[in-house]
């Protein structure tokens, strides 16, 4: 008998017994289906997280101010912040570094315009770089510029839906809006911030300068925004600006330096850890479908055993009843996990349709890109669970003799 009528007779004998067939088939199909699914899920995390930090710049240094880290005992000296000089101060001191932005946070404020109040708005002031570093989408008017921060502009771009509520269905375009002591026109209108499952719908942003000057006092920067120049590496020059830093503190641990990259990096290595360890507890499943297919090719044999005495006293040989029975077994165990496969798919589907749907974690849901190739090592994994829990009957089935076979009733 040849491989394919061995497969042929396998899938003859899945359809002779539906029932039985699929019953111990089950479990191969809830495991297969349970490795894909976490290998789906973390697939689409991936993703996902790569969409939310490529919104606020993949190549993006970021600088903050963290005595925290200071040794016990060592002081912060004359340094007890960052301030805009501090970005003019890096600028000449690492020439690698194309554009740096300074932010700060006002925190929540109120807005108001004629009898209309908007509360829990949240403020951040910025420089007329940060629009390039980061990705606000704008709707209407403009975005703030270096010369609104130059100048002490009292101007600001609100998002849509605080334009909504401060001024119905008029455009909020070249209005004057009021919050703690000061008074800025709206000069753009921008989508609602969206990053990490969060959705700010409350967004102002303001000049830099201004928000300093006018609201908050002093020149202080809670972040240094940064970007090196193309061709160059973001490590070394991650490298760069924190030995400029070290220099400036007098070798203090004052500084903290990270880029998008490397948290993006941290991120993807959590989940692919995290799914790795989940998938290989799923995968435990397919050791119990194995010893179900071990049990069901056993009573196979017990049930055909005057068929393998007969094909035995025509000629059949030792190998081709073990590989009669060894190809069932793995038929029986890959019809399987195709099922579980398809099932996977079909999942991934929905939670995607679900997602969009429902607008979470973001406007266009959560997007479940099967993982092809995590799908066909499973499909080998499943296989080879088939014939190594199908050996021990297939070597049973062909060492019977052939008078002994016949015998039985």
């Amino acid at each position: 008998m040849t491989f394919f009528e061995s497969v042929r007779v396998a899938l003859d004998m899945l359809r002779l017994h539906k029932l039985r067939a699929f019953l111990t088939m089950l479990g191969v199909i809830i495991g297969v289906m349970a490795v894909s699914l976490i290998f789906l899920v973390s697939a689409a995390m991936n993703e996902y997280i790569t969409n939310q930090f490529s919104k606020i710049g993949s190549d993006t240094i970021y600088v903050s101010f963290a005595p925290n880290r200071l040794e016990r005992g060592k002081g912060t000296g004359d340094i007890d912040r960052m301030t805009t000089e501090d970005i003019s101060y890096l600028m000449e001191r690492v020439p690698q570094i194309d554009i740096a932005s300074g932010f700060r946070s006002p925190g929540n404020i109120k807005l108001n315009y004629a009898e209309r109040e908007v509360k829990e708005v949240d403020a951040n002031a910025i420089d007329g770089n940060f629009i390039e570093l980061n990705n606000v989408e704008l709707l209407r008017g403009r975005y703030l510029t270096a010369q609104d921060d130059a100048e002490l502009a009292s101007v600001c771009t609100i998002s849509e839906d605080v334009e909504k509520e401060l001024f119905g269905s008029e455009s909020g375009l070249g209005k004057l809006v009021q919050t703690t002591g000061i008074s800025l026109e709206v000069v753009g209108i921008t989508k609602p911030l969206e990053l990490m499952g969060r959705r700010d719908t409350k967004a102002l942003f303001m000049p830099l300068s201004t928000a300093n000057s006018k609201l908050l006092g002093g020149d202080r920067v809670d972040v240094i925004l940064l970007r090196a120049k193309k061709g160059e590496d973001p490590n070394k020059v991650m490298d760069q600006i924190w030995q400029a830093l070290m220099l400036k503190s007098g070798n203090r641990m004052l500084y903290a330096v990270e880029s998008s990259q490397n948290v993006l990096k941290i991120f993807s290595t959590i989940i692919g850890t995290i799914g790795t360890v989940l998938a290989g507890i799923a995968a435990f499943s397919l050791l119990v479908a194995g010893i179900g297919i071990m049990n069901i090719m056993l009573v196979s044999v017990t049930e055909r055993t005057k068929e393998i005495g007969l094909r035995k006293a025509v000629g059949a040989q030792r190998g081709s009843i073990l590989m009669q029975f060894l190809v069932e077994a793995a038929v029986l165990s890959l019809v399987g996990g195709l099922i579980g496969l398809g099932l996977a798919y079909m999942c991934g589907l929905g939670v995607s349709a679900l997602t969009k749907v429902a607008k979470w974690p973001q406007e266009g849901g959560l997007g479940a890109p099967f993982p092809i190739a995590a799908g066909l090592i499973t499909m080998g994994i499943s296989a080879a669970i088939g014939c190594v829990f199908g050996l021990y009957p297939a070597v049973r089935a062909s060492v019977l003799s052939p008078i002994e076979a016949l015998r039985t009733e």
